[in-house]
């Protein structure tokens, strides 16, 4: 803990001189919610994550959903002498997969688990395994990977595998994940983002979900060598003994700590750009544990970056209280909230500490009267000159530094202040429901006659959609999709005078909307002098209260998504009905229309000139299933031609608007891809296949939009150009004249007399229930089996692309 000086009075000549004896500030102040992870030490994290755990895989999983939330990918943080876990997870929140699992592995190493790395050559990569139960278990932040293996022995028969276990059965991996085509995310195929009843399971966990491939899982596992149990890799270490948590605050200090950041302020050894998320949103869109709690933000930028706060000194001089926050002090004297030199002749100096948990990005100050000049220290033994309208140079990436400041004329007012970075995924959020705030200190005593203020900002939001609304029209989770923020804070703010110091914060959701997690604005801790007003806030403090139109509803514990396995429709048998598409056409970015034509996307080369061929294809006839039933849908088509210098990516996409057949259609009406396949290089043109080669494409996210009540305008085949596919070039393929497009709608239905589960999959087609066989009463999701049914699509009109009405 820092030291301070009590100055005491003695009376001389009307004003007030001062004898310096050591006090303390008030230290490692604390304030913490029920509901957010205690982030002062790793025990404290472990212990919060862990709590609700009943076994060894729940601690591991909560453990591995606290690494998704704390950090995300990006170039190692770099200091001298490395960065420990615990600053890591304060300060930084980013790094590569060595430091990411340094961190991993010394969370697990407070649960009691022992640790190993394991590094691979293809790919290139640092994991690391855990051991319990008689085995080692492999989990992984980077790639967002874990999958399980039978274990009769475990609790639920199964536990998480291990990269030796993958090695010996790949099928681990191959077999037991399910790739979301229309969310670019995997799921274990027996926990899902599915209906389970009448309710969607929406709170599967999502893997691979910034674009790593399963197969690379398996080519690293087999590569992978053991890399025994370092403490650290890379500049990321498990301990950090020169580090401390503790926020240590005296009289007119105060430490704001925001959940944005301010442009240019951060700190990145050795990197000139910005830290930030290369992947955007892909980690937090769709993943149930951290989406919902990154929304808020997300929302704004879309990607995860750095934070700031601001550790500021501006006392209030009409007391003499804050003296005794002062370092040092020379040959000074107070008398009516101004500093004088004690003796007039000669000049009179006094030092401020600017200590926090978080590093220095920018740093200002400024004095009011007097022709003092300033100086800073990082040491207190090596000082230079500093302009205090901006020093950051002198003290860019510190922890503390000092500040001296020596006059002659009388200093009226002393404002200096350090905007720091920090990571707001370490701090104490609020969650929907009710929310228990505990504020304590090592030292309370020492706050004496002064107050201590705590204060929340936040902003209320809520969901218009419900997640089976938002499963229906094939949006993510968690990237604000029917969600709303206001743009008034709510401000909570307590006066303690006495410690420690709990209060409540219920935080409402409207009634009949969802609740979603509050957009935290700051979390201020200030220590203020008698008489001493608060700092100012963007709207006025109040107590919060709900009742009448609001509720308190709840979010799950997000550090146990995943550890238990819901009932699934994995196992259901299908059946299949297909038809053809009976109209087809195809159009030209140009304005031209073809009965038949090749499909191709040329590439940007030319703005002024774009060409592009598509085909259309109508979907207004489909029948519809209920959003509960629908268990898949593809649209399939049938190549005769392909380019012969490479592959190529064919898409289907929305159509905002519809289309006439035979008419132009305008190309800025063209929606997102739902949905893409390769078509394979072939002979080039005139080299025809016979037959025809028979491509799918999934669209079951066009067809839940279509269900979620958007206009069925149709869809639109097209060509992506993607370096990665076609090597850069210009590529084409021709659909089939004679074998049309068709869509095939899967389904689960009611079956009655048997369970599904013991039924083959291939079984004789059933009528579709009538409008009053779906009145009747539901039967158990168990006895629902799964039916295919395709529509003919009413024909488009062609460009380069298919569209479906």
């Amino acid at each position: 803990m820092r030291r301070a000086w009590l100055a005491v009075a003695v009376a001389s000549a009307g004003a007030h001189c001062w004898q310096w004896a050591p006090a303390e500030p008030l230290g490692n102040v604390k304030v913490l919610s029920d509901k957010a992870p205690d982030c002062t030490s790793l025990e404290a994290i472990v212990k919060c994550v862990t709590r609700e755990c009943k076994t060894d895989d729940e601690k591991a999983i909560a453990i591995y959903n606290y690494g998704l939330y704390a950090y995300y990918h990006h170039a190692y943080p770099g200091e001298k002498g490395g960065v420990g876990a615990l600053k890591m997870i304060n300060v930084y929140g980013w790094s590569l997969c060595g430091g990411q699992h340094s961190v991993l592995a010394a969370l697990w190493e407070k649960a009691g688990f022992k640790w190993r790395y394991r590094g691979w050559s293809n790919p290139g990569h640092t994991t690391v395994e855990c051991f319990y139960g008689g085995r080692w278990h492999y989990l992984d932040t980077f790639l967002k990977f874990y999958t399980w293996r039978p274990d009769p022995a475990a609790p639920g028969g199964r536990t998480i595998a291990s990269q030796e276990d993958i090695i010996a059965s790949p099928a681990l991996v191959s077999d037991a994940f399910v790739m979301d085509q229309g969310r670019k995310v995997c799921y274990l195929k027996d926990n899902r983002f599915e209906y389970l009843g009448d309710k969607v399971n929406w709170t599967a966990p999502a893997f691979m979900v910034c674009g790593d491939d399963l197969p690379g899982v398996v080519t690293g596992c087999k590569s992978s060598r053991d890399a025994g149990s370092p403490r650290g890799w890379a500049s990321i270490q498990f301990d950090d003994r020169n580090y401390s948590t503790a926020v240590n605050l005296g009289v007119g200090y105060a430490l704001t700590l925001d959940w944005d950041k301010v442009d240019g302020a951060f700190y990145f050894s050795g990197g000139a750009k910005a830290p930030f998320h290369s992947c955007g949103d892909k980690d937090v869109r769709n993943c149930p544990a951290i989406g919902p709690l990154l929304e808020p933000y997300i929302a704004k930028d879309r990607r995860r970056t750095w934070s700031n706060g601001t550790l500021l000194f501006k006392p209030d001089m009409r007391d003499d209280a804050f003296l005794a926050s002062l370092k040092d002090a020379e040959n000074v004297a107070w008398e009516g909230g101004t500093l004088k030199p004690k003796d007039a002749g000669k000049p009179a100096s006094f030092v401020v500490e600017m200590a926090s948990p978080y590093i220095v990005a920018k740093a200002s100050g400024k004095l009011a009267g007097g022709d003092a000049k300033a100086e800073v220290s990082q040491d207190g033994k090596a000082w230079a000159p500093a302009e205090l309208a901006d020093f950051t140079k002198a003290v860019y990436g510190a922890y503390r530094y000092l500040v001296r400041v020596t006059f002659q004329k009388p200093i009226t007012g002393i404002e200096l202040a350090s905007i720091v970075q920090h990571n707001q995924r370490a701090l104490p959020y609020l969650s929907p429901g009710n929310n228990t705030i505990t504020v304590t200190a090592e030292n309370p005593d020492a706050l004496g006659k002064n107050r201590l203020v705590v204060t929340y900002a936040y902003c209320l939001g809520a969901r218009t959609s419900s997640y089976e609304q938002v499963f229906d029209k094939g949006a993510e989770i968690a990237r604000a999709h029917y969600a709303a923020w206001g743009e008034t804070p709510a401000v909570v703010q307590k006066v303690v005078d006495k410690l420690p110091f709990t209060f409540e914060i219920p935080v409402p959701t409207p009634k009949g909307l969802q609740p979603v997690y509050p957009r935290m604005v700051f979390l201020r801790r200030e220590v203020l002098a008698p008489g001493q007003e608060p700092m100012a806030t963007p709207a006025p403090p109040s107590t919060p209260t709900f009742g009448g139109k609001d509720v308190l509803a709840t979010m799950p514990n997000p550090w146990l998504i995943g550890t238990t396995r819901p009932a699934s429709r994995a196992d259901a048998p299908t059946k299949a009905a297909t038809f053809p598409l009976k109209r087809v056409n195809y159009v030209s970015m140009k304005g031209e229309v073809f009965a038949h034509n090749f499909i191709k996307w040329l590439k940007p080369n030319d703005p002024a000139a774009p060409a592009a061929w598509i085909l259309l294809i109508g979907t207004d006839d489909v029948k519809l299933p209920e959003a509960k039933n629908l268990a898949g849908a593809k649209l399939i088509f049938h190549v005769v031609e392909a380019h012969d210098k490479a592959n190529m990516e064919a898409a289907a996409v929305l159509l905002k608007e519809p289309f006439e057949a035979g008419k132009p259609y305008d190309f800025k009406n063209l929606g997102d891809i739902v949905g893409s396949t390769i078509v394979k290089q072939g002979g080039g043109r005139d080299k025809v296949f016979d037959p025809p080669l028979r491509y799918e494409i999934d669209v079951t996210k066009a067809v839940r939009t279509w269900i979620g009540g958007e206009k069925p305008n149709g869809l639109a085949l097209r060509i992506v150009p993607n370096r990665g596919v076609d090597d850069g070039w210009t590529v084409r393929f021709t659909p089939s004249k004679d074998k049309l497009p068709e869509l095939e709608i899967t389904t689960y239905e009611e079956k009655r007399g048997s369970d599904p589960r013991n039924t083959q999959n291939t079984r004789k087609e059933e009528q579709e229930p009538d409008s009053q066989e779906r009145r009747k009463p539901k039967t158990p999701r168990a006895e629902r089996a799964i039916r295919v049914h395709s529509w003919p699509l009413r024909a488009v009109r062609s460009g380069c692309v298919f569209v479906l009405l």
